[in-house]
């Protein structure tokens, strides 16, 4: 929802915003404390201004058309940008920096868990505002304003966000260093027997996963059980007390690799790699300070 209590964009602008969150007029004028026929008269100035339709009807659901689409993501930024001008400017403000940034859970607990604490202690005058979610909460957050920036593993599209590679990492096979396969293991049709630990929907790293699988006409359901959790360090767990295999970024078990714990089941036909991204309102005034800070995770 728009923060209405600092905003100072122009009130057709908060409309429309507020139409984008709730795609029904009636609500957004609730919501805004105004009346329905306002709302309608917002949405048809900005229409006559940027000379494009903005919503259309598809049967009873209210759509944004691709125009209205481009206006939301410009609009969404300016509107994320104008809450942290307030924290800047206000006289009221405590004059300490404010990061607030987020992470999905294979890359916060395990990629760069050790930079962020050296950023921290770095910036020991600092408010940090940290979470780590799954892909889909934290584009959520970050479209909401929530986070100034995140790093994650998931797909996430150019048009949309401001996009920067983090880095590139391998996605392999994973099983206990003992596990006894129920049959020899060549191609990935040879593990449907075995029972694979994945991530929640919503995760980066499952979209990954069904995506590659989906090319071979294999699907998570396809294997003989299924295990499935929100918690990276669960699935870890689970893998050293020989619970199932996994499919996780290399990195992720860096550890339990070189310490012959878990070992990297290879495959003839797995061979999957996939970025991990910076990503930031695709507008925002602020890009490069973000980026400056988060020079601190290469």
């Amino acid at each position: 929802m728009i923060n209405k209590e600092v905003i100072m964009l122009d009130f057709r602008i908060v409309s429309f915003l507020e139409v984008c969150e709730y795609m029904n007029f009636t609500k957004a004028a609730e919501s805004l404390n105004i009346t329905q026929p306002a709302i309608s008269t917002h949405i048809k100035y900005l229409e006559e201004y940027y000379n494009c339709k903005l919503f259309y009807r598809n049967k009873r659901n209210l759509c944004l058309t691709d125009q209205g689409k481009i206006l939301k993501t410009a609009l969404t930024s300016m509107s994320n940008d104008e809450d942290r001008l307030m924290s800047l400017v206000s006289s009221k403000n405590t004059k300490k920096e404010k990061i607030s940034l987020g992470f999905t859970r294979s890359i916060g607990e395990y990629i760069i868990l050790d930079k962020l604490i050296a950023l921290i202690q770095e910036k020991a005058s600092c408010n940090f505002h940290i979470f780590y979610e799954n892909t889909d909460e934290i584009l959520k957050d970050l479209d909401g304003g929530k986070i100034d920036f995140a790093i994650i593993e998931g797909f996430v599209t150019a048009k949309d966000y401001f996009i920067k590679t983090y880095k590139t990492d391998r996605v392999v096979c994973i099983a206990h260093k003992d596990h006894k396969f129920k049959k020899p293991v060549r191609k990935l049709t040879d593990l449907l027997d075995e029972r694979v630990i994945i991530r929640e929907d919503g995760s980066g790293t499952l979209a990954i996963l069904k995506n590659f699988l989906n090319m071979d006409n294999i699907d998570t359901n396809d294997f003989s059980n299924i295990i499935e959790i929100n918690n990276m360090h669960a699935i870890v767990a689970l893998l050293r007390r020989d619970c199932g295999i996994s499919f996780l970024f290399e990195s992720c078990v860096k550890k339990e690799l070189e310490a012959n714990e878990l070992r990297i089941v290879e495959l003839e036909d797995f061979n999957l790699t996939h970025d991990f991204s910076f990503v930031a309102s695709k507008n925002s005034i602020f890009i490069d300070s973000y980026l400056k800070i988060a020079e601190a995770f290469y």
